[in-house]
């Protein structure tokens, strides 16, 4: 009878459930992102315009046939604001007309020689067809109070052929036209390349959007309805990326406000401030951590002996793990009422640190005094430790001093003066709370990389009489550098994805601007505050999850990257 091998069916069961766990974590996170693409997509579909059904003309129609016909329509009366109205005569200028005071100003800016006009957008835009070309207007409010406002064109689209109707469509800046050669066409400005385009079998009488999705074609006192789909981009997905001259803005703009105070007001969904802002607070945390994180990592990974390692590696593996819910309350409370303070010391510390250190170090040698001893390398940070406290708190109170002598008294006062604006929250308090965020990350990684070169190759720098940091910088560093560059990128990817620290701590402006002093709006914490409020399949929800397939599409390209470095260097320090 065969004896049971028990430990080698222990092991291939643990094996396969291992593989099995494996499968369905790809699984899964496959599914997760065909989930993303799914949901999203919607948004950057293109709009289409198809036949819906037809029936007898409903009798509110009837009364304002002539809308937009060349031959019935001379003159034309738009309300702009509460005290201005627009009108315009076929061949005449147009006028911005007070009806209270009867005060009449002309509008040179739009054409006199038009054929065709009517409002889009909530009557917040102007459509005027002449000289073969479509002309987009956007109201202006006036510079000063009580002045007329002012039309600013948005875009020319050059348009062939004869026009027999152009209406308006009620909420976006999209017009329905009907030519002689008896097509029905939709133009719309936001994508004005995609026309579309649905033959007619006769000439229509009027055109009339029913809502905002459906068109319906007077013929004969017949209706034809027609359904128009579209969304919020005009499936443009440049749209989300490129400067866009929103209503009432004068020139191009990336802007993320995707619920605007007035309900009928236009939302704008540029994903750039949002990208630039997580882009922001990354670089800003990676200034702060690798310096840190890097420097612990040369020290326990290399000069360390192996003893202590395994006493404080375990240790700082461990702050890892610690809630970044609660660095955020630390920053919040304890650091941003006095990060005036904080950032005037580090000021001082940064301009006198290397000073006093060399000269530190030169007065120590020129007296003959050894600080630290070679062959107890472990000792050099308990031997070294209070100098560098005393150092810090020089330049501290050094910091301090210097910037309340500045114009205002203090740093802040005097950024001010300068032009440059001071949130209370800003990118700056970020960077500093993320970047101890991301510091143990970033230290395992790169200490890991340098600890993997076999102890021989330097060793056998030392026996040639190189000292400890010739050999880590000409024999370790040149092998480690991939590794550390790994743990560079696995900090950015930490630091691009973390929510909670930026949403307690940005300000969540979503602003384009290098200033560090002015806070930012990152993609992660836009998720977190708008997904659980936007209404499912609105552009608002699918928006959302484009910027979550940009955020995962980033992070698993960098982490994937870091990765295959990491197990490259494995590879490489084998052969040694």
């Amino acid at each position: 009878m065969p004896v049971v091998n028990w430990r080698y069916l222990l092991s291939a069961v643990f094996g396969l459930s291992i593989r099995i766990a494996s499968l369905f974590a790809i699984v899964a996170l496959l599914g997760m992102f065909l989930q993303m693409l799914v949901v999203a997509y919607p948004i950057l579909a293109p709009s289409t315009l198809v036949s819906s059904q037809s029936m007898s003309a409903p009798r509110q129609y009837q009364e304002g046939l002539n809308r937009g016909s060349a031959e019935r329509v001379e003159r034309l009366e738009f309300i702009v604001s509460e005290n201005w109205q627009l009108q315009g005569v076929k061949g005449d200028e147009w006028s911005w007309v007070q009806p209270s005071s009867g005060l009449r100003l002309e509008a040179s800016e739009l054409p006199k020689d038009w054929l065709f006009a009517d409002a889009v957008g909530n009557n917040k835009g102007l459509v005027i067809f002449a000289n073969d070309t479509l002309h987009h207007f956007h109201y202006l409010s006036s510079d000063q109070a009580g002045d007329a406002p002012r039309a600013g064109l948005v875009q020319a689209h050059p348009f062939t052929g004869m026009i027999r109707l152009l209406v308006g469509h009620p909420r976006l800046p999209v017009v329905a036209i009907a030519g002689s050669d008896n097509k029905l066409q939709v133009v719309d400005f936001r994508d004005s390349d995609a026309l579309l385009s649905i033959a007619l079998e006769q000439p229509p009488d009027a055109l009339v959007w029913r809502t905002t999705a459906q068109l319906d074609v007077l013929t004969d006192g017949q209706t034809s309805a027609y359904e128009f789909t579209t969304t919020d981009i005009g499936g443009a997905w440049s749209r989300l990326f490129t400067p866009i001259q929103y209503e009432g803005y004068e020139r191009p703009s990336l802007l993320w406000l995707p619920l605007p105070a007035a309900e009928e007001a236009e939302p704008k969904y540029s994903l750039v401030p949002l990208l630039f802002g997580t882009l922001k607070a990354a670089l800003l945390a990676l200034i702060f951590a690798i310096p840190l994180s890097m420097g612990a990592a040369i020290y326990v990974g290399f000069f360390m002996s192996e003893f202590q390692r395994r006493r404080i590696r375990p240790a700082l593996d461990m702050l890892a793990a610690f809630p970044t819910v609660v660095l955020g309350t630390i920053g919040l409370f304890w650091i941003a009422p006095y990060f005036e303070q904080i950032v005037s010391s580090l000021i001082g510390v940064v301009i006198i640190f290397p000073l006093l250190l060399l000269t530190s170090v030169y007065l120590a040698r020129a007296f003959g005094l050894r600080l630290v001893n070679l062959d107890a390398l472990d000792d050099w940070p308990l031997t070294l430790m209070p100098l560098i406290i005393g150092i810090l708190i020089i330049g501290s109170v050094i910091g301090l001093g210097i910037t309340s002598k500045l114009p205002g008294n203090s740093l802040y006062a005097y950024l001010t003066s300068l032009g440059v604006s001071v949130s209370y929250f800003n990118s700056l308090l970020v960077g500093l709370v993320l970047g101890v965020a991301i510091t143990p990350t970033v230290f395992s990684v790169a200490e890991e990389a340098i600890h993997a070169v076999p102890k021989n190759l330097a060793s056998g720098a030392l026996a040639l009489g190189a000292t400890p940091w010739q050999g880590y910088r000409d024999i370790v560093l040149p092998v480690a550098l991939p590794g550390i560059i790994a743990a560079m990128m696995i900090g950015f990817g930490r630091a691009a994805g973390e929510t909670m620290i930026l949403l307690m701590l940005s300000g969540n402006t979503g602003l384009i601007d290098g200033n560090v002093f002015e806070g930012l709006r990152s993609v992660s914490a836009s998720l977190a505050l708008e997904l659980p409020e936007a209404p499912r399949d609105s552009s608002h929800f699918q928006v959302l999850f484009v910027m979550s397939i940009l955020l995962f599409g980033v992070t698993f390209s960098v982490n994937t990257v870091a990765a295959l470095i990491r197990n490259r260097i494995r590879t490489r320090v084998r052969g040694f």
